[in-house]
C-alpha cells in the first residue's frame, strides 16, 4: 500500500510540472542540453527483406540521464515524432512531460485500479500501451503508441 501511495504522491507532484510534447510529439526537454542520440536501423527479415533492403526504416534513440540518475530513452521516427519511451532509475521521471497527452490516460487508469498492494500499472489500449512498475529507488516503465510504430519495429527492442 505504501508503494501505491508513493506512486500517487509522485503523480500528483508531476501534475503541476510544465508539459512538453513527448510521446506522440517531439522529444522531451528535461531542461538540459540536447541528449545524445543514436540512429538505429531496423533489421529486415523474411519477405520484407527484399522490399526493405533499399528503404530500411531508421529510428533514433535519445537517452537522457536525469539529475536523480533515472535514465530516460525516447524512440523517434524519421520525422522526429516520439513513438516510444522508457525509463529506469531511482525516481520517476516527469511522466507528464514524457507521456504528453497519454499522461491523462495513465492517470485515469491508475485511479480505477485497486489501491492496496499494487505498484504496477499496465495498459494495453488501441492508442497506447504502457507498463510502469517499481518502488522507491527502483522505478521502470515503457510506453508506446501502436499506430505510430515504424514498420518492422519490435517493441521488445525498447530498453
Amino acid at each position: 500500500m505504501r508503494h501505491a501511495i508513493a506512486l500517487m504522491f509522485f503523480l500528483t507532484l508531476l501534475q503541476g510540472a510544465l508539459a512538453y510534447a513527448a510521446l506522440g510529439g517531439s522529444p522531451s526537454d528535461f531542461g538540459g542540453a540536447t541528449p545524445p542520440s543514436t540512429a538505429r536501423r531496423l533489421a529486415a527479415s523474411g519477405a520484407a527483406a527484399t522490399a526493405a533492403a533499399t528503404t530500411d526504416a531508421v529510428y533514433t534513440v535519445s537517452q537522457s540521464t536525469l539529475d536523480s540518475g533515472t535514465v530516460v530513452r525516447e524512440y523517434s521516427d524519421t520525422a522526429g515524432k516520439v513513438f516510444a519511451v522508457s525509463w529506469r532509475g531511482p525516481t520517476l521521471p516527469d511522466l507528464r512531460t514524457l507521456l504528453g497527452e497519454k499522461f491523462a490516460v495513465m492517470n485515469a487508469a491508475a485511479g480505477q485500479r485497486a489501491r492496496a498492494g499494487h505498484s504496477q500499472l499496465a495498459l494495453d489500449q488501441s492508442d497506447v500501451v504502457l507498463v510502469s512498475s517499481g518502488h522507491m529507488r527502483a522505478f521502470a516503465g515503457h510506453a508506446w503508441i501502436p499506430s505510430a510504430l515504424p514498420a518492422g519495429f519490435d517493441t521488445t527492442a525498447i530498453e
